[in-house]
């Protein structure tokens, strides 16, 4: 009979075992606490004879006790109240960590006598650990609902049951959060849900429908449960607290990239909306940024910019360069940089001149990271100065020559006027008189040179007129016709579709400045060479040709273009073509160009050169239309 017994009782633990098994590994793949305590209620009551259950969740951020999960009730009371407000034996088992078997000394009744407001209750500590290993959960403790010390023993003693420590606890029946949830039931159970560390909440069982205390055996298994589901819940918080961290740095992160990216793109704007150029490159001198002005002003895609040598776009020595960058930037001065001017090669190969601002890119660390290359273009300010420059050296020159003209000009009178008279005394047939000729000749030169000089220093004001390109060009042509003829050269002249619209000006003048640069183009060109003349103008904000570079979009302009096939001019001597007496002709006085370019300013035009050594040179006149 005992070997059944035992038998029967291994068969009983073994599958005791396996429900906690299963518990437990079903606890283990849950991770939020809701899931948890919902598995506590369903597992302590597929694996004991409990009837009734109700777990309640401790919140620690509102400090509330909350009913969460429940079984066996058919209108469970919501419970939600101030964890202070707790009292009595819920106290008790929060203070002890273990759980409490309750039994009531009289069912149905109200603990002491009636209009008490005190309950005293016997309790006696499970004396297990002798029995146990010591991993597990010791202590079932008993509990006694008004019984004296005396009958409590008795029953203990009936029990065979092995408690030690018997305590009185007195408390006052305020605290109704027991008897609300499961009335004035005769024996239940408390197990506080917790870990070695941290109180989750409680689970309250009992056994309404059969009126019977839960067994030694019951609230064990039920502990074992419940002691699982409070490492799982601990885990699950710590994973919630971790999750929510990690959604609350994510936002905070979101947020940070958010700000990072309207400021990017703040800056970015106002980067490249900036009308300089700027240009920003590592500490290695290789290009890792440019704005869009940067990108017009010098043609480059920014695709070839980027991971480029920055200085491959300075036209200056690589050393020249370094030497600035040298030594990590710093002779640069960190508040003002680094101003100069240099000339950037464009994407076409046209040296631009800039003045350009260097200073340095430094990290949070305080360490140089790169530099920045701030530039605009100057190119207008050049010209201005050399036009400043220009005129300030015509004025100089223009007093110079009306003086030394006005000096030369009366004794070469003189001369002349003399010659005339000895010439008289000559016969045709003496030898001398070809002599007297080539000196009469050469004074007629210098006295041309003399009015020429003077027509440079003292420019008569023009007297404007209303007149059309194609006449003044007409004309032109017809005085060079002859020269035209002999050396085989082929005219190509282009009035422009339509009719001419007329101009303001001197008739005079600017067939001067034409003569002056078609006999030029026929001197420079070989026989059988090709003179090409052009017109286009702008009128109405329409455009007789595609032509649109020589028009500026505020003014309408009427623009001629002469080129030629003959020798060019080399890029040296092109900046200086129209300086006062510069000439590439050994019988030129090298005044005609700049008297041309003087008319051309007169009557508010611009006059442009481009030359190739042995292609040709083109002559480009723009003139404003009324």
């Amino acid at each position: 009979m005992d070997n059944e017994n035992t038998i029967t009782a291994d068969n009983q633990r073994v599958q005791d075992l396996r429900y906690l098994y299963r518990s437990v590994t079903r606890m283990a793949r849950a991770d939020a606490v809701d899931t948890l305590l919902n598995h506590v209620a369903e597992d302590i009551i597929s694996t004991t004879e409990l009837e009734r259950l109700v777990v309640l969740y401790y919140d620690h951020q509102n400090n509330n006790l909350e009913s969460r999960a429940s079984y066996g009730y058919d209108n469970i009371k919501e419970i939600n109240v101030p964890f202070t407000q707790v009292n009595g034996l819920l106290k008790r088992a929060y203070a002890d960590r273990e759980p409490l078997n309750v039994l009531k000394a009289k069912p149905g009744e109200k603990e002491g006598q009636p209009g008490s407001l005190k309950v005293k209750c016997s309790i006696f500590k499970d004396d297990s650990h002798g029995r146990l290993d010591a991993k597990q959960r010791q202590h079932i403790n008993l509990c006694f609902k008004d019984m004296d010390k005396a009958t409590a023993l008795d029953k203990l003693l009936n029990n065979r049951s092995n408690f030690r420590h018997y305590s009185v606890l007195t408390y006052y029946q305020h605290d109704e959060t027991i008897e609300s949830l499961i009335g004035n039931a005769t024996a239940f159970l408390i197990i506080p849900i917790c870990d070695d560390h941290n109180f989750y909440g409680y689970v309250l069982a009992d056994k309404p429908e059969s009126d019977t205390p839960v067994s030694y055996e019951e609230a064990r298994m039920a502990t074992a449960i419940v002691t699982h589901s409070a490492m799982a819940i601990g885990r699950a918080m710590k994973h919630h607290k971790m999750v929510m961290r990690i959604a609350s740095q994510n936002q905070e992160l979101s947020q940070h990239l958010e700000v990072n990216e309207e400021l990017k793109s703040f800056y970015e704007s106002i980067i490249q909306g900036l009308r300089i150029g700027l240009i920003t490159a590592d500490i290695n001198l290789k290009i890792t940024h440019a704005n869009n002005s940067a990108i017009n002003l010098l043609g480059y895609p920014i695709k070839d910019l980027v991971d480029t040598s920055l200085i491959n776009l300075f036209n200056a020595e690589e050393e020249e360069i370094r030497e600035i960058f040298s030594g990590g930037g710093k002779g640069i001065d960190p508040k003002t940089g680094y101003l100069s001017e240099f000339e950037l090669i464009c994407a076409n190969q046209i040296k631009l001149p800039t003045e350009i601002c260097f200073s340095i890119i430094i990290n949070k660390n305080g360490e140089t990271a790169g530099l920045s290359c701030m530039f605009i273009d100057i190119t207008q300010r050049k010209k201005m100065e050399k036009h400043l420059a220009r005129m300030d050296r015509l004025a100089s020159l223009g007093e110079l020559a009306s003086g030394i003209a006005h000096e030369i000009r009366n004794p070469l009178a003189g001369i002349t006027a003399a010659l005339q008279i000895i010439g008289k005394n000559f016969a045709k047939q003496d030898p001398t008189h070809e002599i007297f000729n080539e000196v009469f000749s050469q004074v007629k030169r210098l006295d041309e040179f003399i009015k020429n000089l003077l027509r440079f220093a003292r420019p008569s004001h023009p007297q404007l007129e209303s007149l059309t390109i194609k006449n003044v060009i007409d004309n032109t042509l017809f005085l060079v016709s002859n020269k035209i003829s002999q050396k085989h050269i082929t005219l190509e002249v282009d009035h422009g579709s339509g009719e001419q619209p007329e101009i303001e000006g001197d008739k005079g003048l600017l067939q001067q400045v034409f003569l002056n640069i078609i006999i030029n183009a026929l001197d420079a060109t070989k026989d059988h060479g090709i003179l090409t003349i052009r017109t286009w103008w702008q009128t109405n904000g329409l455009n007789t040709t595609t032509e649109t570079a020589y028009c500026t979009p505020s003014t309408y302009d009427i623009t001629t273009e002469i080129s030629d096939t003959g020798s060019g001019i080399d890029e040296t001597e092109l900046e200086s073509i129209f300086n006062p007496f510069f000439t590439t002709k050994s019988q030129g006085t090298g005044l005609g160009l700049a008297i041309a370019q003087r008319i051309i300013e007169q009557h508010q035009g611009q006059i442009s050169v481009k030359s190739t050594p042995d292609k040709g040179t083109t002559f480009t006149i723009t003139l404003p239309l009324p």
